[in-house]
C-alpha cells in the first residue's frame, strides 16, 4: 500500500485514476489545481506523485520543481495530452521518474509505472 497524489485539472480523469489505484490497495488523494497540489506536497509525504503537465494555474514541471525544493523523494510521473520533445527533455532534466502521453492505454501505463516506482523505492 502506497500513498499517491494525483494532480489533473480534469476531474473525471482524477476519479478514474483514484478508483483504479484504490482498487489496488493504495491510499489516493487527488487535486484539480496546481496551487492545491503545492499545498498537498508541502503538507504530506507521498510515495508517488502523478501530475498533468498543462494546467491553468501551474504546470506539472513547476510542481516537479516544487516537490524537489521541498525535498520530496517521491518519484514524479508527468502525463500530457500534448507531447512535445522540449517538454519531454525538460521533464527528464528536472528529474521526472517517467513522462507518459495520455492515450487509450494511460491507466495501464500508469499502473505499470507506479509499480516500477514503488519497486525502485523499496530497493536498498
Amino acid at each position: 500500500m502506497a500513498r499517491l497524489l494525483i494532480i489533473d485539472d480534469e476531474e473525471s480523469l482524477c476519479q478514474i485514476l483514484e478508483n483504479t489505484f484504490r482498487e489496488k490497495g493504495h491510499i489516493v488523494e487527488t487535486v484539480t489545481s496546481g496551487q492545491a497540489a503545492k499545498t498537498k506536497i508541502d503538507s504530506a509525504g507521498y510515495d508517488v506523485i502523478i501530475s498533468d503537465i498543462r494546467m491553468a494555474d501551474v504546470t506539472g514541471l513547476d510542481l516537479l520543481e516544487h516537490a524537489h525544493a521541498t525535498k520530496s523523494r517521491a518519484p514524479f510521473i508527468l502525463m500530457t495530452a500534448v507531447p512535445t520533445m522540449s517538454t519531454a527533455i525538460q521533464a527528464v532534466n528536472l528529474g521526472a521518474y517517467r513522462y507518459v502521453i495520455k492515450t487509450d492505454s494511460l491507466v495501464e501505463d500508469l499502473c505499470s509505472m507506479v509499480e516500477g516506482a514503488l519497486k525502485k523505492l523499496a530497493e536498498p
